[in-house]
């Protein structure tokens, strides 16, 4: 009897071994990825898989079973979890791993018909994702408390500007790709492309339009001479003046919230038309002129010119030994120059942009002389 009890008790030890641990017991793996991150779980053993849930770098899973496929089930809830088998190891790694610093590859140098072809692609891309949209209004909002937005042909920065938008600038919206809205001017009624990522939507009926005030500087003439000077008070801070050049007159056309917008244009279409924006920014407040501010501060400035155009920047000076910053569109159909001053705490910028009715719309060598030349003149005087 012994010997028959003894002989079952060795054929179900026989058994037992026999019966694989994997399909019963529940085992420990960690989490190891060569880059610190996360190892999802997923709904299924497969990549195309639902995810439910994720890992942490070095955290225990508890493995169910190894399916054989490169995938574990894992112990996940009330639902079943899968994981892949590559981001497991046995032992807890020590530490997140330090990704090494990406070294810079060079930037590649391409031909200016390899660059129109590729910003040609993206803008098809981008036409091939336009829809209608319920008409909404926007507003124009633009990096600095001056500066521009430009109002494009279509979405692309490549193609023609059909207007340049300060910051308030009101438009509404017909329709949206991925990152440009298709807009119109509600006083001009010209429709065009606007980056999204420089606007804000307004809660504002599309039916109620608020008109546009405008005031008239009247020029002073100049003493000795017959040349014009634009003369504005700025919020009672300081006068601003300026030597109009030939032919030009200049045209307060917004006063709000302590901005001032003004038109600087000639009667001949052919003529290039100028705006001024004058608007206070407290990152500025202490800063008497742009003189003042360190290389990095300089940098910072640039930057707002260079992320929403490409643009060359140069800097001069007034005849009264304030710095001008000058940003020029680069390329041979150059159709803007920004020049910015600060005095004061306050963002004073001239924007020049050919005449909408000109044959031509690119600025002349010629034409961008003229508009740093007529900078040069520009003066402050604090209010006695």
């Amino acid at each position: 009897m012994k010997k028959l009890i003894s002989l079952m008790m060795a054929l179900l030890m026989l058994i037992g071994l026999m019966v694989p641990l994997s399909a019963s017991a529940v085992y420990e793996m960690y989490v190891y990825t060569s880059n610190g991150g996360r190892l999802n779980v997923r709904d299924e053993p497969s990549s195309n898989g639902k995810v439910v849930g994720h890992y942490a770098y070095g955290e225990m899973v508890p493995v169910d079973h190894d399916l054989g496929n490169g995938w574990s089930e894992v112990v996940w809830g009330s639902v079943p979890g899968f994981v892949q088998n590559r981001y497991l190891v046995a032992i807890k790694p020590a530490a997140t791993p330090t990704k090494a610093p990406a070294t810079a590859a060079p930037k590649a140098t391409l031909s200016p018909e390899d660059e129109a072809a590729q910003e040609e692609a993206k803008m098809r891309t981008e036409l091939k994702s336009e829809k209608d949209v319920t008409p909404f209004y926007v507003e124009v909002r633009t990096p600095r408390a001056t500066s521009w937005v430009n109002f494009r042909k279509q979405p692309s920065k490549a193609t023609e500007r059909l207007a340049s938008y300060p910051d308030g600038q009101e438009l509404i919206v017909l329709g949206e790709t991925t990152r440009w809205y298709r807009a119109r001017d509600p006083q001009t009624n010209v429709v065009g492309y606007i980056f999204k990522d420089y606007t804000a939507r307004l809660n504002k009926p599309v039916e109620t339009q608020a008109p546009v005030v405008v005031a008239a500087v009247t020029p002073k003439p100049q003493q000795g001479g017959t040349q014009k000077l634009g003369s504005l008070t700025v919020n009672g801070a300081f006068d601003l003046t300026c030597k109009l050049p030939e032919d030009y007159d200049m045209h307060v056309i917004s006063r709000r919230g302590g901005k001032i917008v003004a038109n600087i244009r000639s009667e001949d279409r052919e003529k290039p038309q100028l705006y001024l924006s004058i608007a206070y920014d407290e990152l500025y407040g202490d800063v008497e002129r742009m003189n003042d501010l360190s290389a990095e501060e300089l940098a910072a400035l640039e930057a707002t010119f260079t992320g929403m155009n490409d643009v060359e920047i140069t800097y001069q000076y007034t005849g009264h030994g304030t710095k001008l910053l000058i940003a020029r569109e680069v390329g041979s159909d150059t159709d803007f120059v920004d020049i910015l001053a600060i005095y004061k705490g306050y963002l004073i910028e001239f924007n020049m942009t050919p005449n909408p009715n000109a044959s031509k719309q690119n600025l002349t060598y010629t034409q961008i002389g003229m508009c740093i030349d007529f900078l040069t003149d520009v003066d402050f005087v604090p209010v006695q």
